[in-house]
């Protein structure tokens, strides 16, 4: 019986945990199709970067808990929206992507950069601080 009170009680810690790491400022959205791209992407007030990525691939597994840390960083100032190549196939065509990870910087609708391949923590910070910065030109 203890231990079943110790593992229900791990259990809730983890869960609260997991519901105070989702209430901060940062919008991290994955792209379902063609509108919701075109409604969170290009249409957002925000810059946003976008990771192009596919669920097949061992790169865009280690790259995204970095780049999530990155963005949250920036406390809702930068949206990161996640666009899985093999469910939007044209999105992903529509930019050039031939290889995965890729992430795109995009502000108003315009692409500012891009970033091929697995990246270090400090080139993330490097690629997103320039987006931030391009904001308030």
């Amino acid at each position: 019986m203890f231990s079943n009170f110790k593992k229900t009680t791990m259990v809730a810690k983890i869960i609260k945990r997991t519901l105070i790491t989702t209430n901060s400022k940062q919008r991290i959205f994955k792209v379902q199709d063609q509108e919701d791209f075109n409604k969170h992407v290009l249409n957002s007030k925000e810059p946003v970067v976008i990771d192009f990525f596919a669920t097949w691939c061992g790169p865009c597994k280690v790259l995204l808990p970095r780049l999530e840390k990155v963005i949250e960083e920036y406390n809702g100032e930068i949206n990161l929206a996640k666009v899985d190549i093999d469910d939007n196939v044209d999105i992903a065509m529509d930019y050039g992507i031939t290889v995965v990870p890729e992430l795109i910087a995009m502000k108003n609708g315009k692409v500012q950069g891009k970033i091929i391949g697995l990246q270090d923590e400090d080139k993330l910070k490097t690629f997103v601080s320039k987006l931030v910065e391009a904001k308030t030109e």
